[in-house]
């Protein structure tokens, strides 16, 4: 028999996240991302599996992936530090935002569109070195590092740009030219 599927699924971040330079890894994980189907703490929680009592990165506050990626204090230093680095500090999220796609919807908007696919890039690479630090920090036993986290990020890009993702060569050029720190 032939099957016919009707209906579809709304997916308002479709672009910014498939149409990207990003492995395509990368980019299913922001899908899950956008669909809270992430196995943050609050997730495991709900089923009564063991989960940390709190954030990984921050100690601070109850993991949900939408902490971890955007309103906690270490991912809000690290994306400001990040997009210091491409001259888009104004860009960098702050407590207004709560979760990551209304972050990211609106920076997006305030970026040439010709440069939207590098900066969209650029937001699945943040968030991707974010969660793997935050894996790092709860399956290896490493402490939070915004230098490493960092770090992580830029070998993560010289990566991507070695696979053949031409357009962010320059980004990364102008990126990580400088040290961790800033």
């Amino acid at each position: 028999y032939d099957m016919l599927f009707l209906g579809s699924t709304s997916f308002g971040a479709f672009e910014r996240v498939w149409e990207t330079w990003a492995p395509p890894k990368c980019r299913f994980f922001l899908w899950l991302v956008l669909h809270n189907r992430c196995w943050t703490a609050d997730r495991l929680a709900k089923r009564g599996l063991p989960h940390p009592s709190a954030c990984p990165l921050c100690d601070q506050e109850e993991e949900t992936i939408q902490h971890l990626l955007i309103s906690c204090v270490f991912a809000r230093q690290f994306w400001y530090f990040l997009l210091s680095r491409s001259g888009l500090p104004n860009l960098s999220p702050d407590n207004a935002f709560c979760s990551l796609d209304d972050w990211w919807s609106r920076a997006v908007e305030k970026i040439p569109r010709d440069l939207q696919s590098g900066f969209n890039s650029i937001v699945i690479l943040g968030a991707w070195s974010l969660w793997r630090h935050r894996n790092d920090c709860v399956f290896n036993g490493r402490s939070p590092s915004l230098a490493n986290t960092l770090t992580l990020a830029g070998d993560e890009l010289r990566m991507w740009c070695s696979a053949g993702a031409k357009g962010l060569n320059l980004l990364s050029t102008l990126m990580f030219m400088l040290d961790p720190g800033g």
